[in-house]
C-alpha cells in the first residue's frame, strides 16, 4: 500500500476529530460572556494548582507502574523507562487524534524490550481494562444518585458498557482453555495477510491468558485503583482552588463525567469534548454556564499542559520522532498484511 492511499484515511480522522474540537468548542463559548467566564478566575486560590500538577503528574507515573507490572511475563523493565514511555504517549495524544499515543508507548516498549510489538500489546489492552474497571464503577454509582443530563448520561452508559463488553472478552480469553488443534489449523483462509493476522492475533491472545493467570494481574488491579485515586484528588485540587465548595459526593459525580470526557478516544488532548462533559457535569448542580466554561478551561490548562511539556521531553529523550514511530508502525501493518 502506498502513501497515496493512507493520507486520506489519516486526512478523513483529523477532518472529524478537529471538526468535533472546533462543535464542541462553538458550543462552549457561543453564549457565554467573556467577563462572567474571567471574573472568577480572579478568586482562583493559585496556590493550590502546584499541587494539582504535581497529583496529576503521579497519575502517569501510576500508570507506568501498573504498565511495568503487566510487562513482566515479557521482560523486566524499570518504571523510569516505563514513566517515559507513557509521558511520551501522552505527549502523541495532545497533538494527534484519536489517542494514537498508545502506539507511540507499544513502539518504544517494544524497542526498549526489544521483544515483538504484537508481544506489549496484551499488556496494554489489560491496563486499560483495568483502569476501565474503577471508570465503569464510578459511572454507574454516578448516574444512581444524580441525574446526569440525557446526552452526557447516554455517552457514559455507552463508553460503561463498551468497558463491561471488553472485560467480559477479557475474562473469556484468560480462562478459556485453547484448542491447539483448532489454533494451528489453517483454516478456510489460505491468503498469506490472513494467516499472519491469525498468528499475531494468535500470540496477542496467549500473551493476555499469561498476563491474566499471573499474581500480577491483582498487583497491577490495585496500582490501577490508587491511579485512579490520584487522579481524582488532582481535579478535586482545581475544584477548590476555583473556589467550589459541593459536598463530597458531588465533586466525585463532577470528576466522573469529566472523566468520561477524557478517556474517550476523540480530538487531541480531548480539546473541547472535556470542556463540554465538564461543564455538563457542573451544570446539573445548578452552576451556571460561563462560571462552569472557566472551570473548565482552568481545569484543562492545568491538567494538560505540564503533561504536554513532561510529553514533549520524554520523546524528545527517547532518541526517536512521531514520523519514525509512524514509519515503523506502518512496516509492521505491512508485514502483517
Amino acid at each position: 500500500m502506498d502513501h497515496k492511499t493512507k493520507w486520506p484515511k489519516a486526512l478523513v480522522r483529523a477532518i472529524v476529530s478537529y471538526g468535533i474540537a472546533a462543535a464542541c468548542l462553538f458550543w462552549v463559548f457561543h453564549d457565554v460572556d467573556i467577563h462572567e467566564l474571567l471574573q472568577p478566575l480572579q478568586q482562583v486560590r493559585w496556590w493550590m494548582i502546584a499541587p494539582a500538577v504535581v497529583l496529576d503528574l503521579l497519575v502517569y507515573v501510576c500508570g507506568a507502574w501498573a504498565w511495568q507490572l503487566l510487562l513482566k511475563p515479557v521482560g523486566n523493565i524499570s518504571i523510569a523507562r516505563a514513566t517515559q514511555a507513557v509521558f511520551a504517549g501522552r505527549f502523541a495524544n495532545d497533538v494527534l487524534p484519536v489517542h494514537v499515543g498508545y502506539v507511540v508507548r507499544v513502539f518504544l516498549m517494544s524497542r526498549w524490550l526489544r521483544v515483538k510489538f504484537t508481544s506489549v500489546v496484551p499488556s496494554l489492552l489489560v491496563e486499560r481494562l483495568l483502569d476501565g474497571i474503577w471508570l465503569a464503577l464510578g459511572i454507574a454509582l454516578a448516574a444512581i444518585f444524580f441525574p446526569l443530563p440525557p446526552t452526557i448520561s447516554r455517552v457514559a452508559e455507552v463508553w460503561a458498557g463498551i468497558i463491561v463488553f471488553g472485560l467480559f472478552v477479557g475474562a473469556w480469553i484468560i480462562f478459556r482453555t485453547p484448542n491447539a488443534s483448532s489454533e494451528n489449523a489453517r483454516g478456510w483462509c489460505n491468503w498469506a495477510w490472513f494467516q499472519k493476522a491469525k498468528r499475531a492475533s494468535a500470540h496477542m491472545l496467549a500473551e493476555v491468558r499469561t498476563i491474566g493467570r499471573s499474581h500480577v494481574l491483582f498487583s497491577a488491579l490495585a496500582v490501577s485503583l490508587l491511579k485512579f485515586v490520584v487522579q481524582c484528588l488532582a481535579f478535586l485540587m482545581v475544584l477548590w482552588a476555583y473556589g467550589f465548595r459541593f459536598p463530597i459526593g458531588v465533586q466525585l459525580a463532577i470528576f466522573i463525567v469529566a472523566y468520561v470526557g477524557m478517556s474517550i478516544p476523540s480530538t487531541p488532548a480531548s480539546v473541547g469534548v472535556f470542556q463540554v462533559f465538564c461543564i455538563a457535569g457542573l451544570e446539573v448542580f445548578h452552576v451556571a454556564k460561563p462560571v462552569a466554561t472557566g472551570f473548565s478551561l482552568l481545569a484543562f490548562v492545568v491538567l494538560t499542559l505540564p503533561l504536554s511539556v513532561a510529553g514533549f521531553i520524554a520523546l524528545g529523550q527517547s532518541g526517536v520522532t512521531l514520523k519514525q514511530i509512524r514509519g515503523e508502525a506502518n512496516t509492521w501493518r505491512e508485514r502483517v498484511r
